[in-house]
């Protein structure tokens, strides 16, 4: 993907967004995660929460959830890291689906001092 991914806003968008095949959008979202970088994810925060059908929500949420970088330590910092700055993005769209994603999250810090959790 181009450095210049803001040229093809509009085209990412509609990719995300594109309501007559799910492996478009399942595959669009991937590819701009796997950039690991704030740019990228805030075209799928934004796309989320455009998403007016329920499947396309679905899509791009399951993108999100489903990335294995954040599973570790050095990908879940940086995920937070992220959400935490599109927390305070120009757009209420994205700044209020950063807020819902960081308001599921427990710090890892957390699960590290959470004494319970070797017990599962």
């Amino acid at each position: 993907m181009s450095d210049r991914i803001d040229e093809a806003a509009d085209v990412l968008h509609r990719l995300l967004l594109e309501a007559q095949d799910s492996a478009v959008t399942s595959e669009t979202a991937a590819a701009l995660l796997a950039r690991k970088d704030t740019t990228g994810l805030r075209y799928v925060l934004l796309a989320r929460s455009c998403a007016a059908a329920t499947w396309t929500a679905d899509e791009i949420q399951a993108a999100l959830d489903c990335d294995p970088d954040w599973l570790t330590a050095e990908g879940a910092d940086r995920l937070i890291k992220q959400l935490r700055e599109l927390a305070m993005d120009s757009d209420a769209d994205v700044r209020d689906e950063a807020q819902r994603i960081l308001a599921r999250l427990r710090p890892r810090e957390e699960w590290a001092r959470d004494p319970g959790r070797d017990a599962i």
